[in-house]
């Protein structure tokens, strides 16, 4: 078995980003999650800058406390504004730590540049047992 403090996260992320406005309605983020077969969305702000990520367990989390006035809402009722991140040179090790400590299923994935942090990538929990199957 490969050690799994030598792989890095930008070696098993998603480095395709999907992303929703943040005043798109959420009729649009549930097409855009069928659409795109993904089960977390990037939240980007009216200038293109990173706003937060709104998942599928937030959608039915608000959909379970507002029934029929969830169709009201937009990316920014719900979205998670301070998601879990990593960088790309952490180890898939550090990744799943993270995930169990913070219990939450996939990390954004930012660029190292200080002065603009974007997102690059997201590693979810399916990639980190995808590595370890193959092992």
């Amino acid at each position: 078995m490969k050690d799994l403090t030598k792989i890095k996260v930008a070696d098993i992320m998603s480095r395709w980003v999907v992303t929703v406005g943040i005043n798109d309605k959420i009729e649009d983020v549930l097409r855009t999650f069928v659409e795109f077969k993904v089960h977390a969305v990037v939240v980007i702000g009216p200038g293109g800058e990173f706003m937060g990520v709104i998942s599928h367990s937030d959608i039915i989390e608000a959909l379970n406390k507002l029934g029929p006035r969830f169709f009201d809402l937009e990316v920014e009722d719900i979205m998670c504004p301070k998601p879990y991140t990593i960088e790309g040179e952490a180890s898939v090790k550090e990744a799943a730590a993270k995930m169990i400590n913070n219990k939450v299923h996939r990390l954004l994935v930012l660029s190292q540049q200080p002065a603009k942090r974007v997102p690059v990538g997201i590693v979810s929990a399916t990639d980190i047992i995808r590595v370890v199957a193959e092992q």
